[in-house]
Order: C-alpha cells, then sequence, then structure tokens
C-alpha cells in the first residue's frame, strides 16, 4: 500500500505555476464552480475525471465504471501470463480447458490492476514530470497516486482532491506537450 503526491508549486521558474495563472482558475472556480481546463494544442488523449469516489476525482483512461471483458482461459492467459506455458507453469496446473469462459470475479483483480481505467490512468500519468512528490509552502494543488488504498487491496489509481486541482494539472499537462485532455464525467 502506497500513496504518493505531486504537488503543483507557485513560482516564476520553469515547470512552476504562475501566481497569475493561479488567480485566473480561481477566479474561474469562484464564479462558475468548475474548473478551467484549458484544451491542449494536440489533444490525442482524453483523460475521465469521475467524482464518483465522493470526495475526490478519479482520472480514468476510458469511460469510469468498465468491467472485464468476457475472456477465455487461452485469452486471459495470453493477455496476462504472457502464453499458456507460463500460465500452466505459474498456476502449477497439468489439466485446463483452454476454452473455458472464466468467471468474473476469476478475471476482476488482475483486469483492475492492470486494464480498468483508473489503472492505465496511473500509468500513463506515474513517470510524467508533474511536479515534485513533497510539500512545499508554495504547494497550491496535488495529484494522489495510489497503489492500494488499503491493506489487501490491489487498486491503482491517481486522483484528484478537487477541480482547482484538476486545471492545475492540465496546466501542467500542457506545458509538458503530452496531448492530454481532462474531461469532467
Amino acid at each position: 500500500m502506497s500513496i504518493s503526491r505531486r504537488q503543483f508549486i507557485l513560482g516564476t521558474g520553469a515547470g512552476l505555476i504562475l501566481p497569475s495563472y493561479y488567480d485566473k482558475i480561481f477566479a474561474y472556480f469562484e464564479n462558475t464552480g468548475e474548473a478551467l481546463l484549458d484544451v491542449p494544442r494536440n489533444a490525442e488523449i482524453e483523460l475521465i475525471a469521475d467524482f464518483d469516489l465522493g470526495s475526490e476525482y478519479e482520472l480514468n483512461l476510458g469511460a469510469p465504471h468498465q468491467e472485464p471483458p468476457e475472456m477465455t482461459v487461452r485469452e486471459y492467459a495470453r493477455r496476462y501470463f504472457a502464453g499458456e506455458e507460463n500460465y500452466l507453469y505459474l498456476r502449477e496446473e497439468d489439466d485446463v480447458d483452454f476454452e473455458r469462459k472464466m468467471d468474473f470475479w476469476e478475471v476482476i483483480d488482475t483486469w483492475a490492476r492492470t486494464d480498468s481505467p483508473n489503472a492505465r490512468a496511473y500509468r500513463l500519468l506515474e513517470n510524467l514530470d508533474l511536479g515534485p512528490d513533497l510539500c512545499g509552502e508554495n504547494a497550491v494543488g496535488r495529484i494522489d497516486f495510489i497503489d492500494g488504498d488499503r491493506p489487501g487491496s490491489d487498486y491503482l489509481g491517481a486522483h484528484a482532491p478537487g477541480q482547482l486541482d484538476l486545471a492545475l494539472l492540465q496546466k501542467r499537462l500542457n506545458d509538458l506537450d503530452t496531448g492530454i485532455r481532462i474531461l469532467m464525467a
């Protein structure tokens, strides 16, 4: 279980949020109650911010609340074990019906950690230079990267506490020229 935070820092240097820009997005939020999400020049990827968690926005690469697709044991073995031989070796099984359709509960944990929209968003954002992972006195927002939200959990996700954090994330993504656009669910 781990949580790391990336901070957005006010300042005038490269990679920092200019105070005038922060004032602009804060005023917009105060007037409209919504985040000012500047559209990137070349929007190629859409991240969907979903407030369904009740207190934070979960970022998703793809529609939130998806379920794993139906798959056979063979499809599962190829997708998550690099083939049938590895599946048999790691499962220590010899007699497997690779054409059998797998049950939802057999697939969900692996799929949720690997292919769910929230896990895909986590992996997309985790290695970008979004800002320092230490708190500072000039920190004005953050993104939380969550790897297991409680003991025994395989959850993987990136969360923003509020709409201002989403606006600051969009600004940083635009500055990095990522082509990533944040949309509200």
